[in-house]
């Protein structure tokens, strides 16, 4: 598919809302932990400490683990490709430490809508091409009133920080703080769209970017680099988390799964597999994934039909998931399916 020019939308009024009901989706990590600087690129220029864990993929590919959604920069013959821009708070720092770590971004890519996968767009769209699937721009535009809450609340939590870490995000918290007025959707929507697929070269990299239909959401986008046997999932993998089901967002646990077998025929036993949230890991993880509804629907299933509540249901901690983190995600999860399988009745 060809990328088309994306429109603008007005800005939408300040609500106040906390970081989770905001949706920024803080897994699975703390916030404030300081990380050694990772192996720079030739060239690049490593600040002593750095917020992020940058773990080294391939000698292509770095991840940024948690914080928000994971992050993965691709970069290829002077050309660098970031894959999610984390929380709005973390938008300029992870711009930092992804040029000091690999070299300077030439393209960023949201694999869907949630804030905490675009919530830092704004560091990246003045001077950066911003792609995401056709469906995502509108969700984007639309939940502008999050960003700023996102920015409020993790501005307010920082005295929460231990001193040096306080130190590493402040100045970067209070210039984003104090310039929050002048951010408008713009800042945040994407600036191509694609829709069923697309092809992108990074360098000398070819990558396919896949979209399967409604799963996590309706925007969903697999990053493909068979070259480097490489995947990012977006957030259709929540590896050994609760998956967040936001079905205003279009989540469908059918489609998800359908989603998830597509994703596996891509990968072999040997492919790197970046998750939404969660550890880097294998194609095991995607089978466990699709495990993980069929058994948690069945669990559901049965509870509606031993006359229970959704809410009920919702206050339920199920084995053998019972251990999964974030704790405040499991009773979404439980209400997202106990509505889907209702609406089946």
């Amino acid at each position: 598919m060809s990328l088309r020019p994306t429109i603008e939308i007005s800005r939408r009024g300040f609500l106040g809302l906390s970081v989770a009901s905001a949706g920024l989706v803080m897994l699975p990590r703390r916030a404030w932990a300081l990380q050694p600087a990772g192996k720079p690129a030739a060239g690049a220029q490593v600040a002593a400490k750095k917020l992020f864990e940058w773990k080294s993929l391939h000698a292509k590919a770095w991840a940024a683990i948690g914080q928000g959604g994971n992050t993965l920069v691709i970069s290829d013959a002077g050309k660098t490709l970031l894959i999610d821009t984390k929380m709005p708070v973390f938008g300029d720092i992870l711009r930092r430490e992804a040029e000091s770590t690999v070299g300077t971004l030439t393209m960023v890519l949201n694999t869907h809508h949630h804030a905490d996968h675009t919530g830092g767009n704004h560091a990246f769209t003045k001077d950066l091409p911003l792609l995401a699937h056709k469906k995502a721009e509108s969700r984007i535009a639309g939940q502008i009133d999050r960003y700023i809450a996102g920015i409020k609340s993790a501005v307010g939590d920082m005295t929460k920080a231990q001193p040096a870490e306080r130190e590493l995000v402040a100045d970067d918290f209070k210039k984003l703080h104090d310039r929050m007025a002048d951010l408008h959707v713009k800042d945040f929507v994407p600036t191509q769209t694609f829709e069923d697929g697309h092809e992108l070269s990074v360098g000398g990299l070819k990558m396919k970017l896949h979209h399967f239909g409604p799963g996590h959401t309706d925007n969903d986008a697999v990053v493909h680099v068979p070259s480097l046997n490489l995947v990012h999932t977006g957030d259709l993998l929540f590896h050994k988390v609760y998956p967040y089901i936001d079905r205003e967002g279009g989540a469908t646990t059918v489609g998800w799964r359908a989603s998830l077998r597509k994703v596996i025929e891509l990968c072999d036993d040997k492919t790197i597999i970046v998750p939404g949230h969660g550890e880097v890991c294998t194609k095991a993880a995607l089978t466990e994934q699709i495990e993980y509804f069929d058994r948690m629907c069945d669990f559901v299933a049965k509870q509606i039909k031993d006359g229970k509540s959704r809410e009920d249901v919702a206050k339920m901690n199920p084995e053998p998931y019972d251990k999964y983190n974030t704790e405040w995600i499991r009773p979404i999860t439980l209400r997202g399916i106990f509505e889907e399988l209702a609406e089946k009745k």
